[in-house]
Order: C-alpha cells, then sequence, then structure tokens
C-alpha cells in the first residue's frame, strides 16, 4: 500500500502536500463561514470559492509552461509563500472585524493564483520522484495528503474557528502553509528539461498532444464531468446544512471532516488495490458511487446520515481523480508534462468553479437539496452517454484498458 514511501523525496512532496491541502480545506471552512454570515448568500460563497480555483484559465497555461523549464521544487516553495501571505492577512482582517467585500474577493483571487500554481506543479512534481511502475500507487498516496486533507484541515480547523474564532483559524491555516514550503525545500532540484523552442504557454501544444493520446484525452473530459458535475456542491454545502439540515458551523465542519475522511480511506484502498485486474471494477465503483452517493446526500434531511453519505461522497470521487489522473500522467513524456497538466486543470478547475458558483446562486433560488440530487443522477447519465461514444472510456471497464501507453516527448498528432 505505501510502496511509494520509499523513496524519500516522495515523502518529502508527501507530507508538503498534506500541510498545504490541510491548508486549502481549512480556507474553505472558514471563508465559506465568514462569507455566509457577512452577505447571509450562497452566491458570494460561491463566488469566493470560485475565485480561489477559477484563476487556472489565467494561470495554468503560464505555471504549466513554467514547470516545464524551471525548478519545479521553486515554484511549488513560493506558490506556498503566496498562500501563507494571503491567509495571514485574512487573519489580520478577522482580527479587525473588516467586512469589506471587495477586499476580500481580491484576496481569494490571489490565493486562487497561488492555489492553481500548486495544484499544476505538485502534479508535474510526482512523476519525477517515483519509477513509473509505482505511478499509481504515488498518485492514490498523493490523493491521500490532496483530498484527504479535507479530513485533517476541518477536524484540526473546526474547534480552532469554535474556541478561538476566525482570525485565530486563519493564523492557523497559514502556519499550514509555512510548513508545506518548508517541506517542499528538502526535496532538492526538480527540472524536466523542456526545450527554449517549445517553451510557449502552449495550450495549443498540450492541446495537440493530449488529442493524440487516445486514453489520456478520454481521462481529461471524463474528469471534466466529474468536477462540473458531482464536485461543484461546496458552494452550496453552507447553505444546505443550515437551511435542509437544519445545523450549524459545527455539522458543516464534521460533514467537511467526514467527506474527507471517505477521501482518504478511498486513495488507501486505491492504493492498495493498484493491480491491472481490480481497476475496472475500482473505476466502476468511483463512476457510479460519485452520482449516487451525492443525490442521497442532498436527499437526506439526517445530519447523522449526511456524515455517512458525505463518507461515501468523498470516498468515490478521490478514487475517479487519482484514476484519471494517473492515466495522464502516464500517458505524457516528463517535458510537455507541465503543459499538459496546465490544460488538464484548465479544463477542469474551471468549470468546477463556475458551477460551484452557479449552483450556489441556484441555491439563494431554491433550496439547496433538488440541485445536488439532479447533479449526481445528471453525472451517470452524462457518463452513460460518454461510454456508449467512447470505446477508450468502454476500454477503462476491462482490465486491458488500463495496459501503460508509453509516453514519448513527440507524438504524431504534433
Amino acid at each position: 500500500m505505501l510502496s511509494s514511501f520509499r523513496f524519500p523525496r516522495f515523502r518529502w512532496l508527501w507530507f508538503s502536500n498534506l500541510a498545504g491541502s490541510a491548508g486549502r480545506w481549512t480556507l474553505v471552512l472558514v471563508l465559506s463561514v465568514q462569507l455566509l454570515q457577512m452577505t447571509h448568500s450562497s452566491f458570494w460563497v460561491g463566488l469566493g470559492l470560485f475565485l480561489t480555483q477559477g484563476p487556472a484559465i489565467l494561470l495554468a497555461p503560464i505555471s504549466g509552461a513554467l514547470a516545464d523549464r524551471m525548478d519545479r521544487r521553486t515554484l511549488n516553495v513560493v506558490s506556498c509563500l503566496v498562500s501563507a501571505a494571503v491567509t495571514a492577512v485574512f487573519a489580520l482582517l478577522s482580527w479587525a472585524h473588516s467586512d469589506l467585500l471587495a477586499v476580500w474577493m481580491a484576496l481569494a483571487l490571489v490565493f486562487g493564483l497561488s492555489f492553481v500554481a500548486q495544484m499544476t506543479v505538485r502534479a508535474t512534481l510526482t512523476p519525477s520522484l517515483v519509477p513509473t511502475g509505482e505511478l499509481l500507487n504515488a498518485t492514490s498516496l498523493m490523493q491521500v495528503s490532496l483530498q484527504g486533507a479535507q479530513f485533517a484541515g476541518p477536524l484540526l480547523a473546526t474547534p480552532i474557528l469554535a474556541a478561538g474564532g476566525p482570525a485565530m483559524a486563519w493564523t492557523f491555516c497559514s502556519l499550514l502553509y509555512l510548513a508545506s514550503a518548508a517541506l517542499c525545500v528538502t526535496i532538492g532540484e526538480v527540472r524536466a528539461g523542456g526545450r527554449r523552442q517549445d517553451a510557449g504557454f502552449g495550450l495549443v501544444v498540450a492541446y495537440r498532444y493530449l488529442r493524440s493520446r487516445g486514453a489520456a484525452w478520454v481521462a481529461v473530459w471524463a474528469v471534466a464531468l466529474h468536477c462540473m458535475l458531482t464536485m461543484s456542491y461546496l458552494g452550496m454545502l453552507p447553505m444546505f446544512v443550515a437551511i435542509d439540515l437544519h445545523a450549524g458551523t459545527s455539522t458543516y465542519g464534521a460533514l467537511l471532516t467526514s467527506i474527507g475522511l471517505g477521501a482518504v480511506i478511498g486513495s488507501l484502498a486505491l492504493a492498495q488495490f493498484a493491480g491491472t485486474r481490480y481497476r475496472p471494477a475500482l473505476f466502476g465503483y468511483a463512476i457510479v458511487f460519485s452520482g449516487v452517493a451525492l443525490s442521497m446526500l442532498g436527499a437526506t434531511t439526517s445530519a447523522s446520515y449526511a456524515l455517512i453519505l458525505g463518507f461515501l461522497v468523498g470516498s468515490s470521487q478521490a478514487m475517479f481523480m487519482s484514476m484519471t489522473l494517473a492515466i495522464i500522467q502516464s500517458a505524457v513524456g516528463d517535458e510537455f508534462r507541465g503543459r499538459a497538466t496546465s490544460f488538464y486543470q484548465m479544463i477542469t478547475l474551471t468549470p468546477m468553479a463556475l458551477f460551484g458558483w452557479g449552483m450556489g446562486g441556484l441555491a439563494d433560488v431554491t433550496e439547496p437539496r433538488p440541485l445536488m440530487v439532479t447533479l449526481g443522477i445528471s453525472f451517470i447519465v452524462a457518463m452513460g452517454i460518454y461510454a456508449l461514444l467512447s470505446s477508450w472510456l468502454r476500454g477503462l471497464f476491462r482490465p486491458v484498458g488500463w495496459l501503460p501507453v508509453p509516453a514519448t516527448a513527440e507524438s504524431v498528432g504534433l
């Protein structure tokens, strides 16, 4: 299960990612609560969360090109330090009881730029630190730290928020990002060897490269559907807890923790059963329960059942994201990995952020429950139609569909 931990540099990256991801989910918790208290509107909660990841469309092409030319370790450290600085400013604003919404939104945007850079660079670092045969295991373990931090972050931050207030919670968040930067320094220099003549921001290059690799291209669009339909609920989740579950901040924090715990267990299960023969069944589970569990979560009126269903949501979504990312990373050459990853981030994070904002706005008009139910069902239907149209996607339901495709620096599609 933990075979990738044999490599010391990967271990340092894993702990760095854990600290940074815990900071990310602490931000989601505290920012959502404060924006809802300021505005009493899910529209503004959704917009705030959109700004923390929506900048993918602006920065991902640049960060991908830089990751192919520069030291990826340094890029990750700098972006973590920016996140630490922004969350420290949030702490000062909370301490001063400042509720200037425009300032909060501007800071959310700056954080979003640093977050997108981290997502792109971390995804390119993993394949450089482990052998190809360990990539799915390593990606699954990174998913434990990435989405599994949704368990650790709120678990630690919720009592701090309840006892010490938002300023203390933001300070904790800032310290997590400082720890992430310090841990990443120990990885050492990691360069891809990208050439000067192919160092453009490269959206066209990334598109052509991914388009020429069937499995990777299918994975990009499958995860885009997944992010739009099953991961856009965060903007309406605080309102769901308040309106549909008739609960408060502690329940919201517990629900985020439950979703994160599910992500931890799901990712560990995937790391344990990373063999080719298990992948079709796990992929099927991830697709079905990503939709079914979200619909059932939206339909429940019990906070206790919501915690159980949140666990299933987290486990299935973490598995799906790990498996699709592993497909993409194993199909591309290292000198193109930054730009290919940036295209992947843009095509997934941006729709998720837009849909999350839109769902947050709709939750002000109608209660969140029917929206969450509809999103879950829509994902299953959409993936069923996609499977009928794509032989590559159907192939992933057979072990042979998971055999690695050799990655080359150049492709006929270019």
